[in-house]
């Protein structure tokens, strides 16, 4: 081989390397999250009562696909950690499971409501101004709830919860969703006790 076709291999070996080393690498693979209800089983028993849950409002920037946390006043969003669901959606369905397990003889309506307001006894509306991890290695939930008849408009009783629920382990995702499920199951009992007060 000579001296210049030596080099044009050289070069064009050189070039076939650069070429491999731009291809785009293989993406992490998305994993996909949800929350859960509280332990425990749905009474089989007669039903007493029906509760409309929601509407469930979360700050917009909730409003998303990925998980969110926070760090102080800088909000972090997951490139590859996903709700396997809208956040909304979620958080109304574990809301209204958990009742139905505390509150043997209730079910359940979640809005948008398939019935009438006329047919539900109750109905609770949620609004929720933070729901993340934080730096401190906890999972916050802040939120306001309003409980009036079905298709009333008096109030028949409202609340505030600031919940703190400690993320244990590595404070990943993995630890963080099940200290999101406990903090919703915190919430779940105040409303609870205020509709089996009456």
């Amino acid at each position: 081989m000579t001296a210049r076709a030596c080099r044009v291999f050289a070069l064009a070996a050189s070039a076939a390397l650069m070429a491999a080393c731009r291809l785009p690498r293989e993406s992490p693979s998305p994993r996909f999250w949800v929350l859960t209800p509280m332990e425990g089983s749905v009474s089989d028993g007669p039903i007493q009562r029906t509760v409309g849950v929601g509407p469930v409002l979360l700050p917009a920037y909730l409003d998303r696909a990925a998980v969110v946390t926070r760090a102080g006043p800088r909000l972090d969003v997951a490139s590859f950690d996903l709700w396997g669901q809208p956040l909304s959606e979620n958080v109304t369905a574990v809301l209204g499971r958990n009742l139905e397990i505390q509150l043997p003889g209730t079910a359940v309506q979640l809005f948008p409501w398939t019935v009438a307001p006329s047919e539900l006894d109750r109905r609770v509306t949620v609004q929720v101004s933070r729901f993340e991890a934080d730096a401190d290695g906890s999972v916050h939930l802040d939120a306001s709830w309003e409980l009036r008849r079905g298709s009333g408009a008096k109030l028949l009783a409202s609340g505030r919860a600031a919940i703190r629920e400690p993320v244990a382990g590595d404070r990943g995702v993995a630890e963080t969703t099940p200290a999101m499920s406990r903090a919703l199951a915190e919430l779940s009992r105040q409303i609870a006790a205020q509709l089996a007060a009456g």
